[in-house]
């Protein structure tokens, strides 16, 4: 009965995918995506519809006298180029393929969101549950949003006492992948300072760009791609005034990933140290925390792990785990039950202006969420 009913939304979901990604929500300016979000959400069904004063976008659906089960989707999109907030979002559909920024993560998560608002309100689902679910569109999930929206959702929870049985990030496209482990991330800036000058007559000078150059491929030998337990990244650099000039100012930043929080924090004091290290007593080094992701994992035979192995199957295709980086690290890395699922089809492209997405098999993944979820909830 509800994998019919998911099929049968499947032009639904996509037309709602569609809408959100015309609207720019870059990081730390999501709010006119969580103003459509609410009203979407509240055309799903009869559950109130809040915005928080985080941003954040939550209905409950259910009894509310067990322990609730949490879904999040995250509300903002990455970019090449930052769009004009007030102007939409170019988006070019071909039948079931589309293509625009943002397409698939997160409107696309977003949209398996606002298709399990209307599958557990439906007048012969809602009854069946007996565990409230909270869906939570969630702000700063990418870059330095520090999974802001995340936080803010559990620790409430954790003010009122209120600890959910399980977790669900829903992110991106996709029908196979099972996320139960969390890679962590560090994010700092290392900017150099120094008097500056002219290139030729203080040509002695220490040049802020020079020293942070030492320091970039010092840094990037600290990592290890291959075995994935830290990886180092310098991500955006910038500094200097002119052409002709010694730089009095110059900086770059630095992403610290991995699945071991021990090595991330080690790295992190190689890093703090590297900067200092290459820096000449002329000049002056300052060190800002952008953000940090805690790590966190959930083991393979754990009973969410299993259940969402069993409902991939289900839909006819063979699951594999995946590490990434989604709303989820806050639950795991607080010992909630958590994971992360795609809400079905195919994309690529993401965090790029050529982002594209394919809803041939749009269906698939929205089925296995629901699966999950009505295992959980029911």
């Amino acid at each position: 009965m509800l994998c019919t009913r998911v099929r049968a939304q499947q032009a639904w979901t996509l037309r709602q995918q569609v809408t959100l990604a015309a609207i720019a929500a870059p990081t730390g300016n999501e709010s006119t995506r969580a103003r459509m979000v609410q009203q979407l959400l509240q055309q799903c069904g009869t559950a109130p519809v809040t915005m928080y004063e985080t941003g954040n976008v939550e209905c409950a659906v259910g009894p509310g006298d067990t322990p609730p089960l949490v879904c999040m989707a995250h509300l903002d999109s990455v970019y090449a180029t930052s769009p004009q907030l007030d102007a939409p979002i170019a988006v070019q559909r071909d039948g079931a393929l589309v293509h625009a920024p943002g397409i698939g993560d997160n409107s696309r998560g977003l949209a398996g969101l606002l298709t399990l608002a209307a599958i557990l309100q439906a007048p012969d689902v809602l009854p069946l549950l007996t565990r409230r679910v909270h869906l939570v569109a969630t702000v700063g999930e990418e870059g330095d949003g520090n999974l802001r929206g995340a936080r803010a959702w559990f620790d409430d929870s954790a003010n009122v006492g209120v600890t959910p049985v399980a977790a669900i990030a829903i992110d991106g496209p996709g029908d196979t992948s099972i996320v139960h482990q969390a890679a962590g991330a560090h994010r700092l800036r290392v900017a150099v300072h120094g008097a500056g000058g002219h290139s030729w007559v203080h040509a002695d000078a220490h040049n802020p760009i020079h020293a942070l150059g030492d320091f970039i491929a010092r840094a990037s030998r600290l990592g290890n791609a291959q075995r994935r337990d830290v990886v180092v990244h310098i991500t955006r650099m910038g500094g200097g005034e002119s052409l002709t000039a010694i730089p009095q100012h110059a900086w770059v930043e630095v992403d610290v990933r991995g699945t071991s929080a021990t090595r991330i924090a080690s790295v992190r004091q190689q890093l703090v140290r590297l900067a200092h290290d290459v820096t000449p007593a002329s000049l002056r080094v300052t060190i800002t925390a952008l953000g940090d992701r805690p790590a966190g994992a959930l083991a393979g035979d754990h009973s969410l792990v299993q259940l969402a192995q069993r409902a991939t199957e289900a839909i006819g295709v063979v699951p594999h785990a995946a590490v990434a980086s989604t709303d989820a690290n806050i639950p795991l890395s607080r010992g909630i039950p958590a994971i992360c699922l795609g809400a079905g089809g195919d994309g690529g492209g993401a965090h790029t202006d050529g982002e594209w997405y394919d809803d041939t098999h749009g269906a698939r993944g929205l089925e296995r969420l629901v699966r999950v979820v009505m295992a959980l909830a029911s």
